[in-house]
């Protein structure tokens, strides 16, 4: 064991003892790596659920509290001409005063469309296919979700025909995240 603590060689011995402590950084690097990406293997050591925050970093926040999630549906405009296409989209804040995280994914939305008594449109029945997704919102914070066109169908056509509806109504859409209803429909007018 002299060879460790007196190095031999054409070099100093300082040259020796600095290129052994760098091989055990990285042999220790290396070990620290190798347990950081064992612990992002789904069923890993990490156990909690992860959020992309609003700037992109992820966090481990708690839940949000369903009590403090207030979600609103909403259209691009009021009126819509003959053939012009309705875009949707919900905004959702956390009206608490801690950030807290809010599954926001398609697999949570719903929207529903009605004309006066009439169910027109239920997203969840044209639906082919769902994301989850878990975002964390700040204390106060609002998120609009991303718009998408309702091809005027009633869900029993879905877009898959002709539109069935329009021609001068007046409807109203509503919207779900989970088990949060928004309070107020969205109104919105057909030509």
């Amino acid at each position: 064991m002299s060879w460790i603590a007196d190095p031999r060689g054409p070099l100093p011995s300082r040259v020796y003892h600095v290129r052994r402590l760098i091989a055990v950084l990285v042999l220790v690097g290396a070990g620290v790596g190798i347990s950081g990406v064992i612990s992002a293997v789904p069923g890993g050591v990490t156990a909690k659920p992860q959020a992309t925050s609003s700037d992109g970093t992820i966090s481990e926040s708690a839940a949000c509290d369903p009590a403090a999630i207030v979600i609103s549906a909403n259209t691009d405009h009021d009126t819509y001409a003959e053939g012009e296409l309705p875009k949707l989209s919900m905004t959702i804040t956390n009206s608490s005063d801690v950030a807290c995280t809010i599954e926001v994914g398609t697999d949570k939305q719903k929207y529903i469309i009605t004309s006066g008594s009439d169910q027109i449109w239920d997203s969840t029945v044209c639906q082919k296919s769902t994301e989850p997704f878990i975002q964390e919102f700040a204390a106060g914070e609002a998120i609009t979700t991303n718009s998408f066109e309702w091809g005027r169908a009633r869900s029993d056509n879905c877009d898959a025909g002709t539109p069935a509806v329009g021609g001068g109504a007046s409807y109203q859409v509503s919207v779900k995240l989970g088990d949060v209803v928004s309070a107020e429909p969205r109104q919105f007018m057909l030509y």
